[in-house]
């Protein structure tokens, strides 16, 4: 693991995941997880290795070996994209090197925003559990920071990000709330700068959180879009065959 330091200061940490060398692919974890949980835990390193893939799997800011710091105005959306050029520099492609993007969940969300803003980045895009519109923009911050104190049962939108910022014992709470209710400040819309790259959207057939993926395809050029049979929100990330498209999908535009 090492640590590259963003535009605000805030030190991010990257982890090897999968083959010593081979295309290398950016991975971005969903809101509430981390590179080991996400990835590694759910059996991505071994499935890049065998694929011969290289990852280099970003912490996101408030997230796992990353800097955590506090207040909804370190992480705006920019601050997130800043982290991912911070990422980008120490990859320092060659050119003419194709490199590749997996994002989940919030992660994808941030990378259909980065390489919407910053074409010919990546030359794949694969996306998993990426709902069409904001899922923090209905959740309520009063009835979230009671509910971390044990004073209130949050409903709705709330109850989901409470539920999942307190399910990592290794999390900080109430920095994943400042997260969310910051991200939020800019609500994500597929349809301002969709992504040039070539793009494979994957959402389990059975997650309520991402049930409307397949309506972004047409806003791009160049889509598609794959059910995961049998999976949710999560557990869709250990699923073999959500595994199995992304990696013949970036093998196809990374060979």
């Amino acid at each position: 693991m090492l640590r590259v330091r963003s535009a605000d200061g805030t030190r991010i940490a990257l982890h090897e995941v999968g083959a010593s060398d081979g295309p290398r692919v950016l991975m971005l974890h969903g809101f509430a997880s981390s590179s080991q949980s996400n990835w590694v835990d759910a059996g991505w390193g071994r499935a890049f290795e065998e694929a011969g893939l290289r990852g280099i799997a970003m912490d996101l800011r408030g997230h796992g070996d990353s800097d955590k710091p506090r207040g909804e105005n370190a992480y705006e959306v920019e601050r997130f994209k800043e982290d991912v050029d911070a990422a980008l520099e120490f990859i320092d492609a060659v050119p003419g090197e194709k490199i590749g993007c997996l994002g989940y969940s919030m992660g994808a969300r941030l990378a259909y925003r980065y390489v919407g803003e910053e074409p010919g980045v990546f030359a794949a895009l694969a996306l998993g559990g990426l709902p069409a519109g904001e899922p923090f923009e209905d959740i309520d911050r009063q009835m979230a920071d009671a509910a971390l104190r044990g004073e209130v049962e949050p409903t709705g939108g709330t109850e989901f990000v409470v539920q999942l910022a307190k399910m990592l014992p290794e999390a900080d709470p109430t920095t994943l709330l400042d997260l969310a209710f910051g991200v939020a400040r800019t609500p994500f819309d597929p349809s301002v700068h969709p992504p040039v790259s070539p793009t494979l959207f994957m959402t389990g057939d059975k997650d309520d959180r991402a049930d409307d993926t397949e309506t972004m395809v047409p806003l791009l050029d160049d889509a598609r879009f794959e059910p995961i049979p049998g999976r949710n929100h999560i557990n869709a990330i250990t699923s073999r065959k959500f595994k199995a498209g992304v990696i013949e999908f970036l093998q196809s535009h990374l060979g």
